[in-house]
């Protein structure tokens, strides 16, 4: 299956693309994934950079910037989905 994506894959894609501003830093956002990378090889358990504000939110929808992404568990990330809390 390799050099094949689903359907729901390239959706993720654009939806990224769509919320990724210009003017976004995107060094600082590689760092965030980069550190997730990180984080996962020297604990063993999977982290993922989550949305705080979720880019395809019911009430709000954020941005792919770097003040809008931080490392977590994936557990916790997957369990999130794409609620927004005050």
């Amino acid at each position: 299956m390799n050099g094949v994506i689903s359907c729901a894959t390239a959706i993720d894609v654009l939806v990224l693309l769509n919320a990724t501003p210009l003017w976004a830093d995107f060094d600082a956002i590689k760092v965030e994934y980069q550190l997730a990378n990180w984080c996962s090889e020297v604990t063993g358990i999977k982290y993922h950079v989550d949305h705080i504000v979720p880019l395809q939110g019911k009430l709000v929808c954020g941005l792919h910037v770097p003040n809008n992404l931080r490392v977590i568990p994936a557990v916790d990330n997957m369990r999130k989905h794409n609620k927004f809390t005050i």
